[in-house]
């Protein structure tokens, strides 16, 4: 259950959407749309904040991206009358593969494929004097559990203050068809790839502790003594968390004397 008044949250993310797009000067908003939870309801908040017509959907599909996944991304997008653009990001990244004179491990090639979409959604954005919507949780920014100038880089992250499992509550306030609230979390960025796999726990245990951790400030032998959580699984996510905040800041830089 939601720590928040979800209706008042969808109210002020829509308000600040609509804002931030006027303050910018901007026309709409571009969105790479997955087919999972976070874009589909960054989608649903876009169009309901500045309409349907100044939101495009773009869906990039690309080994190892399950055509399911896909089917689901397209269809987000009809539902909420949001002009789709599909585009196939497999040339790009196999020709980076090949450039680069070595075979680069899975991680690494995974995030040249959210960096390669990160470039084309750029590109689109560029084109129609849009901002780049971004579909971040704050479980996720929380852990540096992104690509750095991949699906991080944004224009715009109206959902970052909401952990994961607070967007499915989004979600369901939104009318989102509950199969994405329900979908196996995955950036698919590498073959049976799952983020709870990937992090060792799942969304509610790992939101959980961000909140004891984050909000209420929490040490983690105090989390450790006050719930059944393996205090090894807690240490492990205060280390995530200390070690990529190098992704969630500016780059760092000499000072000069002046």
């Amino acid at each position: 259950m939601a720590d928040i008044d979800v209706a008042a949250a969808v109210e002020t993310m829509s308000d600040f959407l609509a804002s931030y797009l006027t303050q910018a000067g901007a026309e709409g908003y571009v969105l790479g749309v997955s087919g999972g939870l976070d874009s589909t309801v960054a989608l649903a908040l876009a169009v309901d904040a500045v309409g349907a017509d100044r939101v495009m959907g773009l869906v990039m599909p690309g080994d190892p991206s399950a055509d399911r996944h896909m089917r689901d991304a397209r269809q987000a997008c009809v539902t909420r009358d949001v002009p789709v653009i599909e585009l196939d990001i497999a040339p790009t990244v196999d020709a980076v593969r090949a450039s680069a004179g070595f075979a680069p491990e899975t991680v690494a090639l995974g995030n040249v494929r959210a960096r390669t979409r990160m470039v084309f959604e750029y590109l689109f954005a560029n084109q129609c004097a849009g901002l780049v919507l971004g579909a971040a949780n704050k479980s996720e920014h929380s852990l540096g559990y992104f690509t750095k100038y991949g699906d991080g880089a944004v224009d715009v992250a109206p959902m970052g203050e909401l952990y994961k499992t607070e967007v499915a509550d989004v979600a369901r306030h939104l009318d989102v068809d509950e199969r994405f609230v329900e979908k196996t979390p995955t950036a698919e960025l590498w073959k049976g790839q799952t983020d709870e796999g990937e992090l060792g726990a799942t969304y509610d245990t790992i939101d959980d502790i961000l909140k004891r951790l984050l909000e209420r400030d929490h040490a983690p032998e105090r989390i450790a003594a006050e719930t059944a959580y393996d205090r090894e699984m807690i240490d492990r996510f205060v280390t995530m968390h200390e070690r990529s905040q190098h992704k969630r800041s500016r780059p760092p830089t000499a000072d000069i004397d002046r």
